[in-house]
Order: structure tokens, then sequence, then C-alpha cells
């Protein structure tokens, strides 16, 4: 009785899995039609298990359509340019780092130290001139005093140094060494007593006429001269 019944069996369930199979493939073309991309879910091998006494029938698609079924769907999906389901997922970008330069409010720069530029002591450009054989101030030789003692009060820090001269033509050198003297000291005299000039910033010298600091005229070594020591 088994024997009989197996091939009746067999013969029903191939009759059902054809029209299963039509079925499915109507169905297919439907998705198909309304998803050219099939990008859909893969419908699962179709699995069916007959209990017959003891044994276990199992029929099942095979492995090889499958693959063939996914192949179609790859191309119908780069046909159609839809996205690719099976692909693994691009792993997320990274966002751009930005480097940001702390910086200061305003620009900091050392202290600079004012360079201090020494003045060498430098004689005025107006002597005292005077007669000969004479120590007396004349009139227009005032305002070249006035000279010195601006520069002076100008200038707080400086102090001048009045040396006297004599002409070498005129005299010997022992007159000479007294009227430079004479001279030196009434020039002196006066910006003390007339323009207030400290006497310590004052010094006074002379040099009688062993020293001509006019060689090219004779007549104006008869001079008191300015040294400022700025």
């Amino acid at each position: 009785m088994r024997f009989i019944l197996l091939p009746i069996l067999f013969i029903v369930l191939s009759f059902s899995l054809n029209a299963q199979e039509n079925n499915t493939e109507a169905a297919t073309t439907t998705e198909k039609a309304a998803d050219p991309c099939n990008c859909g879910t893969v419908r699962d091998s179709v699995l069916m298990q007959l209990n017959s006494g003891e044994e276990v029938i199992v029929i099942k698609r095979s492995a090889q359509q499958l693959s063939v079924a996914q192949s179609e769907m790859a191309r119908r999906r780069k046909f159609y340019d839809c996205p690719d389901i099976f692909a693994a997922p691009e792993p997320p970008k990274e966002a751009p780092k930005v480097e940001i330069t702390p910086t200061l409010p305003f620009d900091v720069k050392p202290e600079e130290k004012a360079e201090v530029k020494k003045v060498e002591p430098f004689f005025l450009p107006d002597p005292v001139f005077f007669r000969i054989n004479k120590w007396v101030i004349d009139q227009p030789e005032w305002a070249k005093i006035e000279l010195a003692v601006n520069y002076l009060n100008n200038n707080p820090g400086a102090t001048v140094v009045v040396t006297g001269y004599a002409d070498k033509k005129t005299g010997n050198a022992t007159i000479n060494q007294r009227l430079s003297k004479n001279r030196s000291e009434a020039v002196a005299k006066a910006m003390q007593t007339k323009y207030g000039i400290a006497k310590n910033r004052i010094s006074v010298n002379w040099r009688g006429d062993g020293q001509q600091p006019f060689k090219l005229d004779n007549d104006k070594n008869r001079a008191v001269l300015f040294l400022i020591n700025p």
C-alpha cells in the first residue's frame, strides 16, 4: 500500500509546485512592473515538507536559481540607476578639523629704550671781539653774550667755558696774557650779574697769544670764545 501511495503523492506535489511557480512568476512580473529596480524584499526560496509516515520529503528551489535572480536584480538596478541594496554602507565622513590660532587683542612689542646720543662740546659761532689793549665790552658785542645766555637758559644741564685770547702782533706775551685773562673775566662777570647765570655753570680760561684761533685774520684774535658742554 505504501508503494502505491508514494507515486500518487509525488504526482500531486509536482502539479502543486508547478502551479505555485506559475503564480510566483506572475507575482514577480507584477512586482517588477511596479518596481523596475526590484529593490524590495527578496523572496526566500520555497521550502515544503511533506510527512508520509516515518519519511519526510523536502522540496526546495535550488541555490543556482537564487543566484541567477540576484544577478538579474543587480542588472536591473544598474539599468534603472537604483541604489544597490546589497552594497556595504559607506563609513561616515569625518568633519574637517578647523585649527584655531589664538591671537592677542593687540600687538605686544618689547619695550624700546630710547638711545641717548652723546653730544660733543662745541664752540658758539659768534665770539666777543675787543679793541687793541682793551677788555671793556663794546655795545655791539652784548648781543653775542646774550646768544650764549639764551642757550644756557634753554638747556639747564649745559655749562660754558669762557676763554680769552690776544693777537700776537700787538704787545708782548706778558701783556697779552693779562689782556686775555681780563677779557674772559669781564664776559663771565656780565653773564652772572646781568643775566643771572649761576657761577658753577661758567668756567673761566685764558690763552694769551700762545694760541691764535683766527690764523688768517690777526685782529680777530682779540676775542672771547664760548665753548659749550651740553
